[in-house]
């Protein structure tokens, strides 16, 4: 699964692309872990944007496609 720390280490993050303005790496990871682990939270998260971030539109795709499969029992 993409989750595994050990996929998370070979690739730096979830494999999200770095830009100068994205959401805060940290934040995404941590919540990106926490959805693989329990139902997703009652509404999107919000994310701080930062230097060196992760792209915005890469982290909305994959978690509006987690949320999905999550909703659909996947």
């Amino acid at each position: 699964m993409v989750f595994s720390r050990k996929a998370r280490e070979s690739g730096g993050g979830f494999g999200f692309a770095l830009v100068r303005r994205g959401y805060d790496r940290g934040q995404v990871d941590a919540y990106i872990e926490r959805l693989s682990q329990a139902a997703p939270s009652a509404g999107p998260p919000a994310f701080d944007l930062v230097r060196r971030g992760y792209d915005r539109g890469q982290v909305d795709a994959l978690i509006e496609e987690l949320r999905s499969r999550r909703a659909a029992g996947e």
